[in-house]
């Protein structure tokens, strides 16, 4: 059984030797993220080394994922590594660095001090602590009381919900992350904090300047992003709902609307959509998930999501086989499910509306045949991708003579990649979907696969053919 909904690995300390990812990638992981946020370029290049070293080892196409740090706000060094801050007490923050005590913080963004207001509330480590503004003493400092109290360590992440900052989505180390990752073998670029498409057009401009064909994930992490969302979907090429910093910049019971808005959006726009942060957290520290957790990641499959993703639970955790593995038990027993009650999806898609109306017109077939595959030559992965996001309940078969075009198809549901050369027929086409089916156990002798695929062959955005081929 083919799983169709993909799984997305953070590598990290737990999980980047090449033995660790083969592991990973045995238990179901198809998308392998390098977070930029942590270690330097010299580990971010063994891990990239040892993923194409596993995906050589198994013979199988991986994707490889650079998520860039973006306009994080920590808080400074503290001494001793932490204080605890009880609730109605007042401690500043400096603009200047300072060595943090009960008294006084300071930030990894000096221009906060001018860029909030009395009243204005600030949440630190993820909104665990909640402070106040009462008095803004431009240009040193601000005053803050602690509305909720508890211990803050040194480098916790600082969000402004109501606080408009004069922060860029491209930060310089952003930049420098993006040149590096632009000269080496990446697939997609996350691109955090994304507050319009602006910010999406200006990191496809930095990669298209280096030559760099990887695709661009806007992460959704702001309010402002979800005001926006529309167009931000039409600039990127997926999106991923980041819960995490979603959750603390706006109402926690919000965020599950938002989420299966922002799936819906992707799903009509034929836009990849990867739901994100603390899908199966217990199992950082814990062999099993909690109960809340597995209905989690079985609710973002029926939300039409393509991709889930491991942080923590990979990068860091104690059993990262183990949380891979029942993840994809969890989205292999929605899938049955889904398969019986999904209604049917309309892709619209501006710029390939052919692709579109066959991936519309293969769905209708299935319903009335008896089909065990689609399969699909395509040279830029759009056909494979549109088939997708119409939520055919077969395997989707994708075939591509350029190893980019194969891995980047590694994040589309339900598709299962291959390289191969390009055919000058029709008929060769039907000959690689027969040999790719069988050596999948799809389909055998007798079975009947559609095979869409365009003339001429191998020429981008030509699809225009429909075959339903009895394997055999």
């Amino acid at each position: 059984m083919i799983i169709r909904t993909k799984i997305v690995a953070t590598v990290g300390p737990a999980s980047g030797s090449r033995e660790r990812l083969e592991d990973l990638a045995r238990a179901g992981a198809d998308v392998f993220r390098i977070n930029f946020s942590h270690g330097s370029d010299e580990q971010h290049g063994e891990f990239l080394r040892n993923i194409r070293a596993a995906e050589a080892a198994l013979g199988e196409p991986l994707a490889v994922m650079g998520d860039l740090c973006g306009p994080k706000i920590r808080v400074g060094g503290i001494l001793g590594g932490g204080i605890l801050l009880g609730d109605g007490q007042e401690i500043a923050i400096r603009r200047e660095p300072v060595e943090g005590n009960a008294m006084r913080v300071s930030t990894t963004l000096p221009e906060l001090v001018d860029a909030v207001e009395v009243g204005q509330g600030i949440l630190l480590d993820d909104g665990k602590i909640r402070l106040r503004v009462v008095a803004v003493e431009p240009p040193e400092q601000i005053v803050c009381e602690v509305v909720r109290g508890g211990v803050l360590a040194s480098g916790k992440g600082i969000n402004l919900p109501s606080t408009a900052l004069p922060v860029a989505a491209l930060t310089e180390k952003d930049r420098r992350d993006a040149a590096w990752i632009a000269r080496r073998d990446f697939d997609y670029v996350a691109l955090s904090f994304v507050r319009t498409a602006g910010d999406v057009r200006e990191l496809r401009a930095l990669l298209d300047a280096a030559g760099c064909g990887a695709r661009i994930v806007a992460k959704i992490e702001k309010p402002q992003a979800v005001e926006n969302i529309e167009e931000i979907i039409d600039a990127a090429d997926a999106v991923m709902v980041a819960r995490g910093d979603l959750g603390v910049e706006m109402d926690l019971p919000a965020v599950p609307v938002a989420q299966k808005r922002i799936a819906r959006l992707c799903q009509a726009a034929g836009t990849c959509c990867i739901i994100a942060t603390q899908m199966l957290e217990t199992m950082t520290h814990s062999p099993t998930p909690t109960r809340a957790e597995v209905s989690d990641v079985a609710n973002a499959v029926l939300d039409h999501a393509d991709a889930v993703m491991l942080s923590g639970e990979t990068a860091v955790g104690e059993f990262p086989a183990a949380a891979v593995r029942m993840m994809n038990d969890i989205v292999r027993q929605t899938q049955a499910y889904h398969d019986e009650t999904s209604a049917a999806v309309r892709v619209v898609h501006a710029s390939a509306r052919t692709v579109a109306a066959l991936a519309a017109g293969v769905k209708a077939m299935l319903a009335a045949e008896d089909i065990a595959a689609v399969a699909v030559y395509t040279a830029t992965g759009t056909t494979a991708r549109l088939l997708a996001k119409s939520r055919l309940p077969c395997p989707i078969l994708a075939m591509a003579a350029d190893v980019a075009v194969v891995r980047r198809m590694c994040l589309y549901y339900g598709v299962a990649a291959r390289q191969a050369p390009a055919p000058e027929h029709t008929r060769e086409v039907l000959k690689l979907a027969e040999r790719f089916a069988a050596d999948l156990g799809v389909a055998k002798r007798g079975d009947r696969i559609v095979v869409v695929s365009g003339r001429p062959i191998g020429r981008p955005g030509a699809a225009n053919t429909l075959v339903v081929h009895e394997v055999g």
